[in-house]
């Protein structure tokens, strides 16, 4: 088992998604991390998405307690009744009073059938779900570093321009090309383009 699959916070994701039937994967900062094989910088908490069609199951799997909805943009929280749909980009699930030590925080990701759908590119970007799944050696999923870096790349944030740069250098040459293609239409300016070339 690799250090980064035996961290606190995995364990608890590991842990919390024990019985969960559907797809999950570890996002965000966390992803490279486990890409890179290494803790890399503290994390506030660990990102966790859930494919949207399995909203049903996520509400089977986590009853005590109930996740509640929360405005990733304000940070207001409020409680989440099953059946209320929630969709990719505005609503995530937080678990309330997360005794975890990284909170979990649940997102939703848009999909078409076996593909992952980027709910930003008005459906127009997409990769196999299996393509975007890579497991650490201890079998945690997680996001491809080209979809987390898609993700960060409209941020502009210190962190996520961080992130990029410590991991850059170790995508293969099919993932800095495919992260270049996405970026490039929408930010021909974007400052990571050169490293991607």
């Amino acid at each position: 088992m690799s250090p980064i699959d035996r961290s606190p916070a995995l364990t608890a994701v590991r842990t919390l998604f024990h019985a969960y039937p559907c797809p999950y994967w570890v996002a965000g900062g966390w992803a490279l991390d486990l890409f890179a094989d290494r803790l890399r910088r503290s994390h506030g908490d660990v990102d966790v998405v859930v494919l949207a069609r399995d909203l049903d199951e996520v509400a089977k799997t986590f009853t005590s307690p109930r996740p509640m909805v929360e405005l990733p943009e304000t940070g207001v929280r409020r409680s989440w009744a099953p059946g209320e749909v929630l969709t990719p980009g505005p609503h995530a699930l937080v678990l309330p009073d997360d005794p975890n030590p990284s909170p979990i925080q649940i997102l939703f990701a848009a999909s078409d059938a076996d593909e992952w759908v980027y709910h930003r590119g008005r459906g127009t970007i997409r990769k196999p779900l299996a393509e975007i799944t890579l497991r650490s050696p201890d079998g945690i999923p997680y996001l491809a570093p080209e979809v987390v870096l898609l993700f960060k790349s409209r941020g502009g944030r210190p962190k996520d321009h961080a992130d990029f740069d410590d991991v850059a250098h170790l995508l293969d040459p099919g993932r800095r090309r495919w992260l270049h293609d996405r970026i490039a239409p929408r930010y021909p300016n974007h400052p990571w383009l050169p490293s991607l070339r």
